[in-house]
């Protein structure tokens, strides 16, 4: 391997002169490359040694980002509020664990529940949502807008046939009205009866009929000869084929359905109401709460704006029954649903006001436990400490059993001190590696001469020591050793009262653990460990968060970040170029940029003068030739 290389031998980083013009020695016979190399030579190590001088840069920010993301990654771990083992919440520290045989219930513990058991003798009720509901479809049923033109249809089927497309759902069939059809309509005598028969027959044949032999979609003439279709739980909707125009015929017409669009306007649907709206302005109010709305508003914008607000409650359509509903937020008995506007409004039109509504009250969730009877508004329930969800009634007795069990907090403890040591281990290896000034950053020219592996062990070494006592990380474990050693809160315990203790002075700061003293505090002193992490300021978990966040927060402007992020920065956030080494590293390359260009000036100016001299040289030789030549003719 290159050992030789060092920063004081080795500062050509630019092999290839960048002004390259004249007669290169060709009369002199002078290496002019390499005079004006080394002419140049002061201007190249000083380019050399800053671009050294970035590398060192671009190492000491990866080394300092390094230890940002091991901070972050055991913030996020223990001391983040979504984190499931998050060392600053209340609950993390509950070893009791509640569970039941019934699928009935769910039940989790919380801080405060206590080892035994709760027995729920009974649940008679649960609780319920008040709602509101049309008693009426919203929509217009599919049907004629007058008596069929049974003759005029009869006739034009006579010398071809008429058809329509109908769709129920998803689903598309031609219905061809034939000579067939005609037939079965003229047989028994043209009438109301042999028309509707032959067009259920028709239809039938189409999308079939259900398991009982009902037709799916059911054709009705009332009111005179006026076509109606209806098909349960479906959504019909007739078009017309090719220009045809049987639905003009039927007194259909194109694209006509029974089922309203939440994506049209309320301008769009108003005639397609069995309510139809009238004006351009609607307002109501929901338990007090205003709401505005145009004709130019979609029907989803209007149910997604009372959904959104503070009103309480949920609005809904259902294609299915082409009903809307407003839904009550809040559960258990009481009006939780008022609903205010001038009569012939949008919510009367939508089956949620006037008498058309239909209103039924929410229910209280009604048990028995240990033979007591409770009476809740909601399902959700919690006795002496632990967290009851109420999922069916119950005529039998249940059982809920809550015990301690400190396995997995213990675990936790042992994982977390582990990760602490691994972060103290992490920052002193940092600042103590000292480093080795003949292992300096390899220039390009250095690099082209060695092979992948030898480079790769040369920039080993020269990585070693970039943060030899750095005063930032020094300053970061150091907070954090004190903190751990001197915490301590009115509970009057401290890490040494759970076995947790400095591993020695030569571990300089990790910690070590006494599995058995531990599990002995877990199950004797399971609330004063909760108030050593978690009392506000003074807790373990809060400090330690408090020293991490000062180290390596990214979020905030320049300036209000943390120490690590305001001198590297980090990846994926603004601070990734606003931090002191970028700018450094900023600086420095636009130095290098000027001196490059000052480079360039100065060879040109050295091949300006060789090559004036091998001119000069040239215009010698020619001289003395002529010279030569004249003295031999005479």
């Amino acid at each position: 391997m290159a050992t030789s290389v060092n920063s004081a031998t080795s500062t050509s980083t630019l092999s290839s002169l960048s002004a390259k013009t004249g007669m290169a020695g060709l009369v002199s016979g002078l290496d002019t490359d390499s005079l004006v190399e080394s002419l140049t030579s002061a201007s190249r190590s000083k380019i050399a040694k800053s671009q050294q001088k970035v590398q060192t840069m671009e190492w000491k920010q990866a080394a300092y980002r390094n230890v940002s993301k091991a901070l972050k990654e055991f913030q996020s771990k223990y001391l983040d509020v979504l984190s499931t083992t998050n060392f600053r919440s209340a609950s993390f520290y509950n070893t009791i664990k509640s569970s039941s045989a019934s699928t009935k219930i769910s039940v989790t513990s919380t801080s405060a529940a206590s080892a035994g058991n709760i027995t729920i003798n009974k649940i008679t009720q649960l609780a319920t949502n008040q709602t509101v509901t049309g008693t009426d479809p919203a929509t217009k049923p599919l049907s004629g807008s007058d008596a069929v033109e049974i003759g005029n249809l009869l006739d034009e089927i006579g010398t071809g046939s008429k058809s329509f497309l109908l769709k129920m759902d998803g689903q598309v069939r031609t219905i061809t009205l034939d000579a067939a059809f005609k037939t079965a309509v003229e047989q028994p005598g043209v009438s109301i009866q042999s028309f509707e028969a032959a067009l259920q027959t028709k239809i039938d044949d189409a999308f079939g009929k259900k398991s009982n032999g009902e037709a799916l979609i059911k054709v009705s003439m009332s009111g005179g000869g006026v076509l109606d279709l209806k098909a349960s739980g479906s959504q019909l909707t007739v078009s017309a084929l090719n220009g045809d125009d049987t639905l003009e015929k039927l007194k259909l017409s194109d694209g006509q359905t029974d089922r309203i669009s939440t994506t049209k306007t309320l301008a769009d649907i108003a005639s397609s109401l069995e309510i139809p709206l009238i004006g351009d302005e609607f307002n109501f109010s929901i338990n007090g709460k205003q709401f505005n709305f145009k004709s130019t508003d979609t029907l989803s914008a209007v149910i997604s704006k009372v959904n959104t607000s503070d009103a309480g409650v949920t609005m809904s359509y259902s294609s299915i029954t082409d009903k809307f509903t407003l839904t009550s937020k809040v559960s258990g008995a009481g009006d939780n649903i008022k609903v205010t506007e001038s009569p012939g409004g949008l919510m009367e039109s939508l089956g949620l006001a006037g008498a058309g509504a239909k209103k039924t009250d929410g229910l209280n969730a009604e048990l028995i436990v240990n033979n007591q009877s409770i009476v809740r508004t909601s399902n959700s329930i919690e006795v002496d400490g632990v967290k009851i969800e109420l999922l069916e009634k119950s005529e039998e007795a249940i059982t809920i059993n809550s015990k301690a069990d400190a396995t997995n907090l213990k675990d936790t403890i042992k994982n977390f001190v582990t990760d602490y040591n691994n972060m103290i281990e992490m920052m002193n290896k940092l600042v103590k590696e000292k480093s080795d000034s003949n292992f300096p950053p390899l220039t390009e020219d250095q690099k082209a001469d060695m092979s992948e592996k030898e480079i790769e062990n040369w920039e080993k070494k020269a990585k070693v020591g970039l943060l030899q006592n750095d005063s930032i990380l020094k300053g970061i474990a150091s907070k954090m050793q004190s903190m751990i050693y001197g915490s301590a809160v009115s509970g009057g315990i401290s890490l040494n009262d759970l076995g947790i203790t400095s591993a020695g002075y030569s571990e300089n700061g990790k910690l070590k653990i006494d599995e058995a003293k531990l599990t002995t505090a877990l199950e004797t002193k399971g609330t004063a460990i909760q108030e050593l992490f978690t009392t506000e300021k003074t807790g373990i978990a809060q400090q330690l968060n408090e020293i991490i966040n000062a180290a390596a927060k990214t979020s905030g402007t320049k300036g209000s970040r943390g120490s690590l992020i305001e001198m590297a920065g980090y990846e994926s956030t603004l601070s990734n170029t606003e931090n002191s080494i970028t700018e450094s590293i900023t600086k420095t390359n636009k130095s290098i940029a000027t001196l490059k260009t000052k480079l360039k000036t100065e060879e040109t100016y050295y091949w300006n003068k060789f090559s004036a001299l091998e001119t000069a040289l040239q215009q010698l030789n020619t001289q003395s030739s002529m010279i030569t030549s004249f003295g031999s003719s005479s």
